[in-house]
């Protein structure tokens, strides 16, 4: 118990000094971009006579740098191009040297162990990201953890294999392996370099861009598709759109300029990627846009500018919401559920799907991998979510209409943030019965509604009805949903992963997240409230 209440404290501690560091006054709007933050940390138990026999999570990286010299290439552009004309705003001015410095950070973006520095690698942000992610699951699956050692079990660490998907890894598994230093020796692959041994398996982890993939080709048509393309272009034309577009313009740029770029006569194209272009106000403000949704996962990098990243002043209530709408769009069309009755956009991770189910079973029927990590993009959550039919991916949006905010739950900041997650957890009791929960980014949810849980409300779900249920295109009977025991299994009440039962360990707990506060703001009296906010989800209530 000592040991889950330090765990705690240093849980509490990470969770609240990388949000101080990156939350800023008012509403943000990330979509896809947005820093990671568990969205749950209570969990029910599993039914009298279950123990937990396997755990296995599908991850999306920590945040990164910018995926490429495209967005900065492009506002350089514009900027170079819009000093010279005497085009320029007061804060258009100060916007260069931020341009500049944000070429330089995604230049030198340090890469994990052997990997080049660059873009597109993790961030200081992303990499504790997935150190917080792997700690807690060590922590929560604890008695798993346990077993794993005392029966020789095994553990599986797989990738996309590219370097952000593997350093995420790396991270996961060097705080699981802080909490668990004695299961190196259980590890499938071993370690190298000081960090678990990442197996590439671009099949599952990277679908969309593995051309030997059965559906690589068709996905290929679809992400090229004049259909695509329409709906991204239809949004951009919305009125508010424009709007939105004009408004971001008009805090960087004179009127003469954004005339420009309405009437054609001024247009960029990328200096590395030609294919990259700039034609109209709309892609003109989206490259804007990209380096305000990226600033958060850069804060603490060496060359960072002193003052931060000012992207944020050119972004307000009114706007904001409009371009993370822009963003949704090609990401709900190009990987998640797009149009109603077609599965072509999310249909090639099925094969993932198909391995997180069999897992599962193999566990189940007494395999040795008790316990697999695995490690890609957001090319892989989005589409699985919709395979899932996870909170706001449950359906398409009909050909004849467009995606909306109005007409769809489906949000990027929400579906698939930096750090995005999905966990199974697998329990068997001593008939061989076995139920699996989900969480969603650490909170536990229930499968879709064609799946039936064991018990009305319950969380916990027989293997045998999740082959059933979730499957592409398969109904379900539910003749297999309920355990064979006809006594009825209420649903335990959900109790924190982390509970602390002594006043000494409470008080133990706080004096470890003033202290690790202390350290790492310098001052635990201006955390206070958010002290008491986490703290008290966890049960303990401080006096003041």
């Amino acid at each position: 118990m000592r040991i889950r209440a330090l765990a705690l404290a240093t849980a509490v501690a990470c969770a609240v000094s990388p949000a101080t560091a990156l939350a800023a006054d008012g509403s943000t709007y990330y979509s896809t971009k947005q820093h990671y933050e568990p969205q749950g940390s209570t969990y029910a138990e599993a039914p009298a006579g279950f123990q937990q026999i396997y755990t296995s999570t599908v991850n999306r990286h920590g945040s990164r740098g910018l995926s490429s010299f495209k967005y900065d290439d492009l506002a350089q552009q514009m900027l170079e191009y819009a000093k010279e004309h005497d085009h320029l705003t007061e804060l258009g001015e100060k916007l260069i040297p931020q341009v500049e410095a944000m070429i330089i950070v995604n230049k030198e973006l340090a890469g994990g162990t052997g990997q080049e520095a660059g873009y597109g690698n993790l961030t200081v942000v992303g990499r504790e990201e997935l150190q917080g992610i792997g700690q807690r699951n060590a922590q929560r699956n604890s008695a798993l953890m346990d077993r794993i050692e005392n029966d020789g079990l095994k553990v599986k660490y797989i990738s996309s294999g590219e370097d952000r998907a593997n350093d995420s890894g790396w991270n996961f598994g060097k705080s699981w392996l802080s909490a668990n230093p004695q299961l190196s020796d259980n590890l499938v692959d071993g370690m190298e370099d000081g960090h678990v041994t990442i197996e590439t398996r671009t099949d599952l982890m990277y679908a969309h861009k593995d051309k030997n993939a059965p559906s690589y080709e068709k996905y290929s048509e679809w992400k090229d598709s004049e259909t695509l393309d329409s709906k991204v272009e239809e949004a951009y034309a919305k009125p508010a759109s424009q709007t939105a577009a004009r408004s971001l313009l008009n805090k960087i740029f004179t009127e003469d300029f954004i005339a420009g770029l309405e009437d054609g006569s001024i247009s960029f194209v990328g200096r590395e990627k030609d294919d990259k272009t700039v034609e109209g106000i709309v892609d003109a403000a989206l490259q804007f846009y990209n380096l305000y949704i990226i600033a958060p996962a850069l804060a603490h990098e060496e060359k960072t500018p002193a003052e931060g990243w000012i992207f944020d002043q050119y972004m307000d209530e009114a706007s904001g919401p409009t371009f993370a709408y822009l963003l949704d769009v090609e990401d709900y069309y190009q990987k998640g559920p797009a149009i109603e009755g077609q599965t072509v956009a999310y249909d090639n991770f099925e094969p993932l799907l198909k391995e997180m189910i069999q897992g599962v079973k193999d566990r189940a029927d007494g395999g040795d991998i008790a316990a697999e990590y695995r490690f890609g993009h957001a090319e892989t959550i989005i589409p699985l979510a919709a395979l899932l039919k996870l909170p706001g991916s449950e359906k398409g949006t009909p050909l004849d209409e467009l995606y909306s905010w109005e007409n769809s739950d489906w949000r990027g900041d929400k579906v698939a943030p930096m750090g995005a997650n999905i966990q199974w957890d697998a329990f068997q009791n001593e008939h061989g019965e076995t139920l699996v929960r989900m969480l969603y980014n650490e909170k536990e949810i229930a499968f879709h509604d064609g799946c039936e849980p064991i018990a009305e409300g319950s969380m916990f779900y027989t293997i045998d009805e999740l082959s059933e249920c979730l499957p592409l295109g398969s109904t379900s009977n539910h003749s297999k949903a309920q355990l064979k025991d006809d006594k009825k299994h209420e649903t335990p009440k959900p109790s924190s992963s982390d509970a602390v039962s002594s006043k000494t360990e409470v008080w133990g707990i706080v004096a470890a997240v003033i202290g690790a506060l202390a350290i790492a703001v310098g001052t635990a009296t201006a955390n206070a409230a958010q002290i008491k906010s986490i703290l008290n989800k966890y049960g303990i209530h401080l006096p003041w």
